[in-house]
């Protein structure tokens, strides 16, 4: 697997969270940004997310992973929000545990 295929499955979340982890960890790094994370990406992740697909736990540990990766760049447009939503979503001691309230606040701020 490719590290660009790794990537474009992390931001898509395409598979079961465990495997995201372990296909972006043994690949590396690389010094500028492969892919791009868009709002739609997150927004589904979200809608997914109140489908019953995740729990808050993988949407945490699934925004965490994207948050550290300098490889993963973001929407040109809209990226003050992406990274904001990011933020709120891998920090949930500091921004409030992941709920339906919040599922909202996020999705608002990326669908303005």
């Amino acid at each position: 697997m490719s590290l660009v295929s790794a990537l474009s499955d992390l931001i898509e979340f395409n598979k079961p969270i465990n495997l995201l982890a372990e296909g972006t960890s043994g690949l590396g790094w690389a010094e500028t940004p492969l892919v791009v994370l868009t709002a739609d990406h997150i927004v589904s992740v979200l809608h997914r997310f109140r489908a019953g697909a995740f729990t808050a736990a993988d949407v945490e540990q699934w925004a965490d992973m994207i948050e550290c990766r300098e490889d993963i760049d973001y929407q040109e447009d809209r990226d003050e929000e992406i990274l904001q939503a990011i933020y709120v979503l891998a920090n949930p001691v500091l921004n409030g545990l992941l709920d339906d309230a919040l599922t909202d606040q996020v999705i608002a701020s990326l669908s303005s």
